[in-house]
């Protein structure tokens, strides 16, 4: 490896996942790692890419063709080179202003849309909209803060199935730590619950256990045990993935 790390815009990482070519900027990344920038077409590159990430050298190949027609790679025809573009050249092309970056490894190759997710959902905390308000304090993140389904939805343009099971796959890759975010809540009973639901109630405002605040939520976000009631609220999200300026 050429390079012990990259610096991956994380704007770079939603549309990837937003435009569905993440096998293509795996190829893209893993040229990076491997080539001062530049490599000879007769030494066929596209090989050493595919023996590194266990995949075909035709399916590497075809990778090259999308990213020449976005420009993410140059070809020299006449003295017979590729140029694989540096990260802020990329940025450029594709337009992308904002400078926060995920550090990722070489072994991140292998888990590449586990990175790119997480890189996203640690992205989310590190600005402190994930839940729709801003973060309490700034000791919060260690903990975990509160990320909700919705907003990984608009962020990366997938469904609420999609959302579900990027969060899980970003922890099983360790990209990501995840719990529960559950609030004990008063002045409602099981029974009052199951009447919300049957009667189609949408919302439906409790007052939250030793605190005079309350909250709105969805029936279907209250649970019961031993007898308490809970507001199952956004997952907690703490980020594994380091964040960096570009």
């Amino acid at each position: 490896m050429r390079s012990r790390y990259l610096r991956y815009p994380c704007e770079a990482a939603i549309f990837n996942l937003r435009e569905g070519q993440v096998p293509q900027a795996r190829t893209h990344s893993t040229s990076l790692f491997l080539f001062p920038g530049k490599a000879k077409i007769s030494d066929k590159p596209q090989n050493e890419i595919a023996e590194l990430l266990g995949t075909k050298p035709r399916t590497i190949y075809r990778h090259f063709k999308w990213l020449l027609d976005r420009n993410w790679m140059g070809k020299d025809t006449v003295n017979g080179w590729y140029f694989f573009r540096g990260l802020d050249r990329i940025r450029q092309i594709e337009d992308w202003k904002r400078n926060r970056a995920a550090v990722m490894l070489p072994e991140d190759l292998h888990n590449f849309k586990e990175f790119l997710i997480g890189a996203v959902l640690s992205s989310i905390v590190k600005t402190g909209k994930g839940a729709g308000t801003d973060r309490p304090c700034k000791g919060s993140e260690p903990s975990g803060f509160p990320v909700s389904l919705s907003l990984i939805q608009s962020v990366m343009g997938v469904s609420r199935r999609s959302a579900i099971t990027y969060v899980k796959i970003a922890k099983k890759g360790g990209y990501i730590k995840k719990r529960p975010n559950l609030r004990q809540v008063v002045g409602i009973s099981s029974k009052d619950i199951e009447l919300l639901k049957q009667n189609n109630v949408n919302r439906v405002k409790v007052n939250l256990f030793g605190s005079s605040d309350s909250i709105t939520v969805k029936p279907e976000q209250l649970r019961k045990d031993k007898g308490y009631v809970y507001a199952q609220l956004a997952n907690l999200i703490t980020p594994e993935v380091l964040l960096k300026k570009r």
